[in-house]
């Protein structure tokens, strides 16, 4: 079973996918490891606007879907997998191909999330809301190789709104989710 994230910036997909891969046994992968082991190589920073840039790059020469199925060579066999950083459509059909993909949006209130960037302090992140925001801008394409946020989030299977940070509450959210899932898959 594959369970992919997508979500805007600072939503909690990676706190959502480390509990679901400590709980639960799922392999957690990063389409953005993917991005970030590249530009390692090629000696390139990773922050965050580079990963942008560097994506797009990607996605023009190899195929708007090259990330998922670099990822998918990894996830070949019927195992647990839980995907990150899914921000392209095409990627998302990617991953469909397979009949055990279920896709979650995990979101919050931009105001919430930008707090959140605020406390965690990583290399590269806006320092003020007008950045935060042209960068999300930049994230919510229609078209093209570069990121669709908006469009990939509005092919979810299910959403959660992780609007408080209360991890306790969400823990709950992610096991009830869990819990229908597979019992769903089991019938």
């Amino acid at each position: 079973m594959i369970i992919g994230l997508t979500g805007s910036y600072c939503s909690g997909k990676d706190t959502v996918a480390d509990y679901i891969s400590k709980k639960r046994g799922y392999k957690h992968f990063s389409l953005s490891d993917v991005i970030r082991d590249i530009m390692k190589k090629a000696g390139i920073d990773p922050i965050r606007e580079n990963l942008i840039v560097f994506g797009t790059k990607l996605r023009e020469e190899n195929g708007n879907g090259i990330l998922a199925k670099k990822v998918l060579e990894k996830a070949k066999d019927d195992g647990k997998y839980c995907i990150t950083s899914i921000r392209h459509s095409e990627e998302v059909n990617e991953f469909r191909k397979r009949n055990d993909f279920i896709l979650v949006n995990v979101d919050a209130p931009q105001d919430v999330r930008f707090r959140r960037m605020q406390k965690r302090k990583r290399p590269g992140d806006p320092k003020t809301l007008e950045k935060f925001i042209e960068l999300e801008k930049k994230e919510c394409q229609t078209s093209g190789s570069g990121q669709q946020l908006r469009k990939t989030g509005n092919m979810a299977d299910i959403t959660f709104i992780n609007d408080s940070n209360d991890i306790t509450t969400l823990e709950a959210t992610v096991d009830k989710f869990l819990e229908d899932l597979e019992n769903e898959r089991s019938i």
